[in-house]
């Protein structure tokens, strides 16, 4: 059963609420929140319409997943609630782990702070289907001094179909399938680009030693040819590596690192972005392009690193080369 939605702030600035109706309560008690607010994707649409800035209109999906599933521009901006580990596979499903997004609160409060709104203001949580991570995200926010928040109960792309050709589809409802504007066209100024995300500088990746070890882990994964490059600098004091010698490293570094950093990102994104598009049912010619666009990618890596070894052993001598080696096989057998 349906009911009428009338908020304070609606009555406040005069808005006939009237015209906007909320949705059914969810019958799984896990989608439930102690606000118990709750509307669809054409609802959703319809109070922006009537408030515009007057409220904030959040999809809580991962960026990377929007780029290959789609977007509306109706949002006021993508907050991801959890994203997308490339570095860690899921213990149940054959899918990457999701990692919460530990700046979500933050993020929020930042987002209605920028639009001058309080923690009165209606928000809107949008994610996929509505329930796995838009009621989850709506009541992660609760006890945190925020009134009015709804979840948008069949998300951006709605159910799955039961039955038909296109079974487990996402085709049923949601915004995507109920004739409101979207398209793949994403609007960079809504979307969420942390800081971390946005730098492809090789310098940036590897200010903290995890940082390291996480590039590192993932230039492996993309791509499993030795690193002797970092095992080099990191032992050039016991390979006796002279200062002229050192000098040809740090300008081969200076000169390749910023560009291998941005196509191992680019290959780690196109990773999430294939695994997201697979469950939301691409076509496979789509999901192949995507395929051979990180094949391409991966021979660049290729290519960088044999490079790569290449020069250091033109840099180094016979001896340090050897010694080099030796250092490169236990790093590898650790």
């Amino acid at each position: 059963m349906k009911h009428l939605l009338i908020t304070p702030l609606l009555l406040a600035t005069c808005i006939n609420a009237a015209s906007v109706q909320a949705a059914d309560v969810p019958s799984n008690p896990a989608q439930q929140t102690s606000w118990g607010l709750y509307i669809d994707s054409n609802e959703v649409a319809k109070m922006k319409q009537e408030l515009g800035d007057k409220m904030l209109f959040i999809d809580v999906r991962d960026p990377i997943e929007i780029m290959f599933t789609g977007f509306t521009d109706v949002v006021d901006i993508n907050i991801p609630f959890k994203t997308a580990d490339p570095s860690t596979w899921h213990a149940e499903k054959p899918v990457f782990n999701m990692q919460l997004n530990k700046h979500f609160e933050q993020d929020i409060a930042a987002a209605l702070e920028a639009r001058g709104l309080t923690k009165e203001a209606p928000i809107a949580i949008m994610c996929r289907s509505g329930g796995t991570r838009g009621a989850p995200a709506t009541k992660f926010l609760e006890g945190k001094g925020y009134t009015n928040i709804y979840v948008v109960t069949d998300g951006f792309e709605g159910e799955t179909l039961k039955e038909g050709e296109k079974k487990n589809w996402r085709l049923k409802d949601g915004w995507k399938n109920t004739g409101l504007p979207w398209s793949y066209s994403l609007n960079k100024a809504k979307m969420y680009l942390p800081a971390e995300a946005t730098t492809t500088d090789a310098s940036k990746l590897h200010q903290t030693a995890d940082e390291k070890a996480k590039f590192q882990a993932m230039l492996h994964h993309v791509n499993p040819m030795p690193n002797y490059m970092s095992t080099l600098m990191a032992n050039a004091e016991a390979l006796n590596v002279n200062p002229e010698q050192k000098a040809e490293l740090k300008k081969w570094i200076g000169a390749n690192n910023k560009k291998t950093a941005e196509v191992v990102k680019k290959i780690v994104e196109l990773e999430a972005g294939v695994a997201a598009a697979s469950l939301s049912g691409e076509d496979n010619e789509t999901l192949m392009q995507k395929f051979d666009e990180m094949a391409d990618l991966r021979l660049k890596i290729a290519t960088s690193k044999t490079a790569c070894r290449d020069n250091v052993r033109k840099i180094l001598s016979a001896e340090q080369w050897d010694k080099l080696v030796v250092l490169q096989r236990a790093v590898m057998a650790k």
